[in-house]
């Protein structure tokens, strides 16, 4: 794989900029810079290439202002084709035009027959069949082209609409941090991805719709003209005040579109931020005013929506009635030319349906000028907010070279405004040695934050110099900045997605080595990489490894995970990832490290001495009811103790099963489908009685784990049907599989609700036999509890105890917890299930995660990539113990590299071999203290 191969797309191939140097890649599939491989330079404005640098007047100095320039530079060739198609149409249109006229002339009122055609003789009958399947020939062929044509416009504008959508997204990565403070997400999001789509759909008619209903425009009415003058006069009337007042009233249009553009996108931002701040509308009892706020909102995108129809409407009422206006004209003039005998008949029809058809191109062309000006709106405002005066340089983010950051970091007379009271940072000067640990002391609003930010060139300086080594960090690429300097802010963000995506992240920079691919397989790869070389896309393989773990130290990823295990202890942070792993599913044959270590047998190694213990411990076997497969367990639901059984498919539950036709057939076979449906409707009647007058925000319904408020009315509504005596208004199937699924959640010692005696519990029983023998044991949908087997649908936490903790006693959880955690411990199984954790899903934005989880993680992450400087802000600032010794562990960790620390106690820089002092954004103490 060359560095060729990586760039967004084609590379003229023989043609070499002067003396650019560009990074090989090794034979392990890894980097290694100037090892003379040569860079190739881009084939046209707008090719991107990671790892080779771009050359001046790329499509990375700024956006195209205008949006015909920008179609036409990077469509140009395609432009080009979709014309000489649309040319190839015209003659077929006009003879398709003139076909009519020879049939009803020449063919049915014809009268000098045999009639020759290259030397063939054809009667009447014979030439009326020859001019028709002409005809049908041509209109074959005439909507066969067009047919070709729509779907290459539709291709292209789906390229280039991927294009532009990742250019975007590329300069919002190119955005400085303080933009981002006069925008939101609620703007940038719905301008990627929506307001783009119509810029994407009109690239593929740009040209060509024009191109094609104006030419149809011409040959039809050159063809009426050609019948007679004055038809032609009549066909044109209406056309000059149509093209004179249509322009006039859509320019309103368009002004009151962009108008509406930006309405919108203020109530997205509004929608965006309740969403984000949900909780203090809660707390502050304020949803009347943010719903009062965005009422109002709506009211003027109401206003400016109907003033547009009214102008929209009234724009098409004219066009109706000049269009309608014309055959006035024909009847008229064409009827007296007929009466006179300057026009035939078949003349006359031709015409006529030549007019019918001229009125489509006409329409579409004044479609066509309403559409150009409401995409260009919308392509400026995408200009306008894409397009900043300092966005950084292309060059920052794409360049891969990265080099080694070694030296002193000094601010130089550095000064910075972040726009608002509390973010500027004034004519700092300070040193920090290399290899030393810094305390940069300050509240919020000091400087502190903003200082921090300098030193890890996340903002530039509006003044003075920020140098690691010499070397200005404004002039470094994000491949250096990004590799030898590690930060986490006082704001963490965690990715959605796994632990162990979070814990890697940093070491993400490029893909490492390839993924073989044969046969369809590789052959999809190939077309993927040559659309991603079309619409000029990033062409990495993202299935492909990325973690570099040479940058982590490590030689393969056995020792990356003992690293990052390693680092997690280090921040206490493995107890948390070990219970998550308790809880989590794992399968060792999917996994080579657990696969090598006999996870599964270990497993159930510690179940039978778990179970063994359980049953010698009469405390213990009071705490717990084991899964037995001739006895009910009170303590599990009702779907867990008819199956025995967990699905395989991880996104079905047990309460959800009764979906599948295999369980609805035994559910009606075993006569238990009416049982069920009989106990979901005492359980609803039950809850909807108890909890109908309940407030919301009690929290006596979620006790009972049944229904959530939204769910009470939906299931009213059951009631009611099931009580009811109409027979029209009978339960539907879906009523009755909710209620069978509310059945399947009870659990007879939590819910003690009446509905379950020792008869129901035995037919329970015996009916789970026939259901292992006639449905799990056929169906690759089912698992059946085994005790001697090892389930990967079951979370490990279920694999070890093989039963329910009792949820008669309160401290029954705790107890087995705790009895589990200790033999775990013995058979050495922590760290395996700590390792499992790894897989747990952190949730939308690490959403299931507490906030110092979040900060904890993203400590381990940055001290994974073992940068040069690590730069941590507000971690572990308090002034008790236990916070002291996280302070000296993460000195600890850094391992003699530079580490600044920031904090807003002053006792905390004792501990620092230097402390800077800030206050409102100047240095008030700078000290070395020697530590």
């Amino acid at each position: 794989m060359s560095v060729i191969d990586m760039c967004f797309g084609n590379v003229l191939r023989g043609q070499q900029s002067e003396g650019a140097q560009a990074q090989a890649m090794r034979s392990d599939g890894r980097v290694a810079a100037g090892e003379g491989a040569e860079i190739k330079t881009v084939t046209a404005p707008g090719d991107l290439c990671y790892g080779a640098r771009v050359q001046p007047g790329t499509w990375g100095e700024g956006m195209e202002k205008s949006l015909f320039r920008f179609i036409w530079r990077y469509s140009a060739r395609q432009q080009i084709y979709i014309l000489l198609i649309t040319v190839l149409i015209y003659p077929i249109s006009y003879v398709l035009l003139e076909l009519p006229k020879l049939i009803v002339n020449d063919a049915v009122q014809g009268e000098d027959f045999p009639k020759e055609i290259w030397s063939f003789e054809f009667d009447q009958i014979s030439y009326l069949v020859v001019l028709c399947v002409s005809f049908l020939v041509l209109v074959v062929l005439s909507n066969g082209l067009k047919l070709y044509l729509n779907v290459y416009k539709g291709r292209l504008g789906e390229r280039m609409l991927r294009r532009l959508r990742f250019e975007l997204f590329q300069r919002v990565l190119r955005f400085r941090l303080p933009h981002f403070r006069k925008i939101s997400s609620g703007e940038i999001i719905p301008m990627i991805t929506s307001e783009v789509e119509d810029v994407g759909g009109f690239i593929g008619e740009a040209i060509a719709l024009p191109a094609l209903q104006g030419g149809m425009l011409v040959v039809q009415l050159g063809f009426i003209f050609m019948q007679d003058p004055l038809l032609g006069l009549a066909a044109i009337s209406s056309y000059p005040i149509q093209g004179y007042v249509i322009p006039k009233l859509q320019r309103k249009v368009v002004l009151l579109s962009r108008e509406r553009v930006k309405n919108v996108r203020t109530i997205a931002d509004k929608v965006g931020e309740s969403i984000t701040g949900v909780a203090e509308i809660h707390a502050n009892d304020t949803s009347a005013w943010h719903s009062s706020d965005l009422s109002e909102r709506l009211y003027q995108n109401f206003k400016i929506r109907y003033e547009i129809f009214n102008r929209k409407y009234f724009i098409k009422f004219l066009n109706n009635f000049m269009n309608q206006l014309t055959p006035f004209f024909f009847y008229l003039i064409g009827g007296y030319l007929v009466i006179e005998g300057d026009l035939s008949i078949g003349a006359l029809l031709a015409v006529i349906a030549a007019y019918k058809d001229l009125a489509g191109p006409w329409k579409e062309l004044l479609a066509y000028y309403q559409l150009v000006a409401d995409v260009d709106v919308k392509y400026q405002t995408v200009v306008e907010n894409f397009d900043p005066a300092d966005i950084y340089p292309v060059e920052r983010l794409i360049a891969d070279d990265k080099v080694t950051l070694e030296g002193d970091l000094v601010m130089k007379n550095v000064s910075f405004s972040g726009g608002a009271a509390g973010q500027e940072v004034s004519d700092i000067s300070l040193t920090v040695p290399s290899g030393t640990a810094c305390a940069i002391i300050g509240p919020d609003g000091s400087g502190r934050s903003e200082v921090l930010q300098l030193a890890a060139g996340l903002v530039s300086p509006v003044a003075g110099r920020v140098e690691i080594g010499g070397r200005d960090l404004e002039d470094l690429t994000a491949a250096t900045l990004g590799r030898e300097i590690a930060y986490v802010g006082g704001a963490v963000h965690i990715w959605t997605g796994t632990i162990r995506d979070n814990l890697f992240y940093g070491l993400r920079h490029r893909p490492v080595g390839e993924v073989l691919r044969e046969g369809e397989a590789a052959a999809e790869y190939q077309r993927w990489q040559a659309e991603a070389r079309e619409t000029r896309n990033l062409a990495y393989d993202l299935t492909a490894s990325w973690e570099d773990l040479a940058a982590a130290g490590v030689e393969d990823e056995i020792a990356l995970n003992a690293r990052a295990m390693a680092l997690l202890k280090a921040v206490r942070l493995e107890a948390d990832v070990y219970r998550l792993g308790l809880q989590s599913r794992l399968d060792p044959s999917r996994n080579p490290t657990l696969r090598q270590s006999d996870f599964g047998a270990r497993i159930l190694a510690v179940r039978q001495a778990l179970s063994k213990r359980i049953a010698s411990d009469p405390k213990l076997s009071g705490l717990t009811e084991l899964w037995h497969a001739e006895r009910f367990n009170n303590s599990a639901s009702l779907a867990e103790n008819l199956f025995f059984a967990v699905p395989t498919d991880p996104d079905l539950t047990l309460e959800s099963v009764q979906s599948l036709p295999e369980v609805r057939t035994f559910l009606k076979d075993s006569g238990l489908d009416e049982r069920l449906q009989a106990i979901g409707q005492k359980i609803a009647e039950t809850m909807v009685e108890l909890f109908a007058n309940v407030s919301g925000e009690s929290g006596l319904l979620n006790t009972y784990s049944f229904l959530t408020r939204d769910e009470l009315p939906d299931y009213e509504r059951i009631l009611r049907l099931a009580r009811s005596t109409n027979p029209r208004a009978g339960l539907t199937d879906a009523d009755r599989l909710r209620l069978i699924g509310l059945a399947f959640k009870l659990v007879p010692a939590r819910h003690r609700l009446g509905v379950m005696d020792d008869e129901m519990r035995q037919e329970i029983v015996e009916a789970r036999a026939r259901f292992l023998k006639d449905v799990v044991a056929r169906s690759s949908q089912f698992e059946a509890f085994d005790p001697k087997v090892y389930l990967p649908s079951l979370t490990i936490e279920d694999n070890l105890l093989f039963g329910r903790a009792r949820v008669d006693r309160r401290d029954a959880r705790q107890r087995i917890d705790a009895v589990i955690g200790s033999m775990v411990e013995e058979s050495g199984l922590r760290e395996p299930i700590a390792f499992a954790g790894f897989d747990y899903h952190v949730g939308v934005s690490g959403s299931r995660l507490s906030a110092g989880q979040r900060r904890r993680l993203a400590v381990v992450r940055a001290l994974l990539k073992n940068a040069r400087i690590t730069i941590l802000d507000d971690i572990a600032t308090g002034l008790g113990d236990e916070e002291k010794a996280a302070r000296a562990k993460l000195r600890e960790l850094a391992g003699g590299r530079t580490l600044l620390f920031g904090a807003s106690h002053s006792a905390v820089g004792d501990e620092f071999d230097q402390k800077i002092i800030l206050d409102q954004g100047r240095i008030l103490e700078d000290a070395e203290m020697g530590a």
